[in-house]
């Protein structure tokens, strides 16, 4: 699956999510909400090579306006539980995007987990966070450097 981020203005993005099979799927963004949660999700669910969050999800053929909710409702909602598992995570690590250290981060995940009945997988390492803010601080810059009207693409292995 290609997945098409295409610079309208700084405040304006379209996202097109387009299939094997040649289906599309394309919504217009607000950029300062949604561009990073996005490219979060990717991060996280690729460094972690996951198939049940939001663009693994999307291979599998749901639809945007399905999994468009920005609550995390409809992630959280979804058939698996990696569907949620993937929102928590994503969720704690907007913090990465921030500056907050990777360890700061495990730190907060793993003393709130009890708490919330939550088991952190295992796969959440301090080492783990680093690769997502490697991968972030890659997609930003390229986001960055894409023109107005220009195109940053990439590629979501199909189910």
């Amino acid at each position: 699956m290609q997945i098409v981020l295409r610079k309208i203005s700084d405040a304006r993005h379209e996202l097109d999510v387009v299939r094997k099979d040649g289906r599309r799927d394309r919504v217009e963004c607000e950029t300062r909400s949604f561009l990073v949660h996005d490219l979060l999700h990717f991060a996280v669910e690729s460094e972690a090579g996951l198939s049940g969050g939001f663009w693994g999800n999307l291979a599998k053929g749901k639809t945007l306006a399905e999994l468009n909710d920005r609550a995390g409702e409809a992630m959280m909602a979804a058939e698996s539980e990696e569907a949620a598992l993937v929102e928590r995570v994503v969720s704690v690590l907007t913090g990465a995007v921030k500056g907050r250290t990777a360890e700061e981060l495990v730190t907060q995940l793993v003393s709130h987990a009890p708490a919330t009945g939550w088991t952190p997988p295992g796969w959440l390492t301090a080492e783990f966070v680093e690769r997502v803010q490697e991968r972030m601080r890659r997609l930003l810059g390229h986001w960055k450097a894409t023109p107005y009207r220009g195109e940053m693409r990439l590629e979501w292995p199909d189910p």
